[in-house]
């Protein structure tokens, strides 16, 4: 974006922004974060995973993992670590 571009973007509203999409969009709000996925597969899998979610609860309530199209996501930033190659 050009910088007049990403100005006049920043100074909208939500829902001004969203009429500037081309199409379809996933709002964050219904993306699981990893604890709400991991409550839920362990209900659907009729299992405990208390024991698994002990010491990950901080990070886990606040990431989402999601697979899809990442283009079609309303969210400010996106990380994909990738791997890391010691160039030296």
């Amino acid at each position: 974006l050009f910088p007049s571009q990403t100005e006049r973007l920043l100074k909208m509203t939500l829902e001004e922004r969203r009429k500037e999409y081309l199409g379809d969009y996933v709002e964050l709000k219904n993306i699981p974060t990893w604890m709400e996925d991991l409550k839920n597969k362990s209900e659907s899998d009729g299992e405990s995973t208390k024991e698994d979610m002990q010491g990950k609860k901080s990070l886990s309530e606040k990431v989402s993992l999601y697979r899809g199209d990442i283009t079609l996501l309303e969210v400010d930033a996106i990380v994909n670590a990738g791997r890391w190659r010691n160039i030296l």
